[in-house]
């Protein structure tokens, strides 16, 4: 189920970007809940528990790109979509990797391209999962979890959102299970571009601030990675 949340002081706008997201959606085969909120402390405190959020930016006492930037500093990488009449904020969104920003108000396609937008990104997160088998455990992580891989002499450490899981294979075996958001940058290491931030002297450093290592032999691939994986981004 999309579980989906919008933030905005006036109840009004709310209600009615609540109904308009309602009416795209049942032209769909998505399910769907919505929740809205008019506090944004109060929905702060909830955020971690929604995949697409709806935020105004001229809210009273807790401005929305604030608000973003909070919840992306908490590791949640919900997508978020700014709903606001202020155009010069437009450049914050890129900071907090906003889907989009849609002014008040509403035109209802430039809506429906963003929600579309939107469930393409999460379903492409939501498809994969790596299977985990030893003699003494079996587990299935949701592959979008994952920030990057490595072997140290022989062991596997997958490091994810929660924790790092530790088992014995082989990373090229690894690497089979995953699709094309994950680029092998070194012979130990492969990283889920998902989560790309920074490459600089021969470092990638992910956007949960852990950094890895980039191979000599591997630099023009990575680039040309980065490259295909920003525009595959923004069509």
């Amino acid at each position: 189920m999309l579980h989906i949340a919008i933030c905005d002081d006036e109840k009004i706008m709310c209600d009615t970007l609540q109904k308009n997201i309602s009416e795209i959606l049942q032209n769909t085969s998505v399910t769907y809940c919505i929740d809205c909120y008019t506090n944004a402390e109060q929905f702060y405190a909830v955020c971690q528990q929604y995949h697409l959020l709806f935020l105004d930016i001229d809210m009273p006492n807790y401005n929305g790109v604030t608000l973003a930037k909070n919840i992306r500093k908490k590791q949640i990488h919900c997508e978020i979509i700014f709903v606001t009449i202020l155009k010069e904020y437009v450049l914050n969104a890129f900071e907090v990797e906003a889907l989009d920003y849609i002014y008040k108000p509403i035109d209802t396609k430039r809506l429906q391209n963003a929600l579309q937008r939107a469930m393409k990104k999460l379903q492409k997160k939501q498809q994969k999962s790596l299977f985990i088998q030893t003699k003494y455990m079996t587990q299935n992580i949701n592959i979008s979890q994952i920030y990057y891989i490595e072997v140290i002499n022989r062991k596997i450490y997958v490091h994810t959102q929660y924790d790092t899981i530790e088992y014995y294979d082989k990373l090229e075996q690894v690497q089979k299970q995953l699709d094309k958001r994950f680029i092998k940058c070194h012979r130990s290491y492969i990283i889920n571009m998902d989560y790309f931030y920074q490459y600089q002297n021969n470092i990638i450093t992910l956007q949960n601030r852990q950094t890895v290592p980039v191979s000599r032999l591997r630099q023009k691939e990575l680039l040309d990675a980065i490259l295909q994986y920003m525009k595959g981004e923004q069509q």
